[in-house]
């Protein structure tokens, strides 16, 4: 466990922001009344997600490898760091839609709805089973592309 010290505190880091920025929409209006930009709005989270991804690796970096890594190494790593936050998204998706923001499924149903979309297929789109199957696929693509683009800047030892 040892081994994986340092991505699981950045992956609960990660998960804790995610759920604080779902504060942030809920309490700008994201939420309800504007509910139909929150897609756009949310894009600005990847942000402090990758920054999660360059602190982590790069403290991987500095402390378990004495200040060296391959490419290699630091992809691994942030493949690791992704599996776990894809591991910790379904809780994190379950607090977000039953305690921070309980009607955000109801009112972006409503919202697609009122632009011509039929409710029944919204509803198959908009659950919470949906939302954490692709929570855990998106955190998993995005968190892959991410460790091999920061682990590109981040190695300083040639194999």
């Amino acid at each position: 466990m040892k081994k994986f010290e340092i991505e699981l505190k950045w992956a609960s880091a990660f998960t804790a922001i995610s759920i604080a920025w779902v504060y942030f929409e809920k309490f700008l209006g994201y939420h309800d009344g504007m509910v139909s930009s929150q897609a756009i709005f949310s894009f600005w989270l990847m942000i402090p997600q990758a920054l999660i991804y360059v602190v982590a690796i790069r403290q991987k970096r500095e402390r378990y490898y004495n200040g060296e890594i391959t490419w290699q190494k630091a992809f691994i790593s942030g493949v690791v760091l992704s599996a776990i936050i894809a591991g910790l998204s379904p809780a994190a998706i379950y607090i977000m839609l039953e305690f921070v923001s309980p009607d955000f499924l109801a009112n972006i149903v409503e919202a697609k709805a009122e632009q011509g979309m039929p409710r029944e297929g919204l509803r198959q789109i908009y659950n919470l089973n949906s939302m954490v199957t692709q929570a855990i696929f998106n955190n998993l693509g995005t968190g892959v592309f991410f460790s091999a683009i920061i682990a590109l800047f981040l190695k300083n030892k040639k194999v």
